[in-house]
């Protein structure tokens, strides 16, 4: 039974991992072709930061870029979508050790996230 448990979240960590990057790549793919059939003008500048306040509405509008930068967010959040399925599963196992361990990774990696972005 704890084989079979095991098995499931390890099937529910690649199914992430896999339809994660799937979907990043489909968005940013969508929004190089949106550039190719609407041309770039204006669409990239040189370097900026991507503000979730300011990528919403750019979204809507279907603007390239914002698309592409939504593809590139997607692929970024996925390992730590993948590390919040792993605490998931060892807490469905009880096995609080790994979740308390899955934990610390995911606190350190929005740490640095967080003195990332500021």
């Amino acid at each position: 039974m704890a084989k079979l448990s095991e098995e499931r979240g390890q099937e529910a960590i690649a199914a992430v991992l896999r339809y994660g990057s799937l979907a990043a790549t489909v968005v940013m793919a969508l929004g190089l072709a949106l550039m190719l059939f609407r041309g770039t003008a204006g669409s990239l500048p040189a370097y900026h930061r991507i503000r979730l306040a300011q990528l919403f509405p750019r979204l809507i509008r279907l603007d390239a870029a914002a698309v592409t930068e939504c593809g590139i967010l997607l692929l970024l959040l996925t390992p730590i979508f993948r590390i919040i399925v792993a605490a998931v599963a060892f807490a469905l196992e009880r096995d609080f050790k790994y979740v308390a361990i899955s934990l610390g990774v995911l606190a350190v990696v929005l740490v640095s996230i967080g003195f990332a972005v500021g």
